[in-house]
């Protein structure tokens, strides 16, 4: 199981790997990568929940895609294995 203080990478390919049957869940993090990176852009409906009834979301979408780019860019240890 994931901890609080686990890479977010490293938790998204947990939960994969736990939905999908289990396994070792290193060799889930490509597509925890690609999941993550499918929320880069924040929808406008994202957005008005984060900040509601205000007129303009300022930086809200650029430090949205700051985070989902870090969580993309995060190192795994120990790395998956490769076949």
């Amino acid at each position: 199981m994931a901890h609080a203080t686990s890479p977010m990478i490293e938790r998204v390919a947990r939960a994969l790997a736990q939905s999908l049957g289990g396994g070792d869940w290193r060799t889930f993090t490509d597509a925890a990568r690609a999941a993550v990176l499918a929320m880069r852009e924040p929808t406008p409906e994202m957005l008005e929940a984060a900040l509601p009834d205000m007129p303009d979301w300022g930086y809200l979408p650029e430090d949205w895609r700051a985070m989902i780019d870090h969580v993309a860019n995060e190192k795994i240890f120990p790395a998956p294995v490769r076949n």
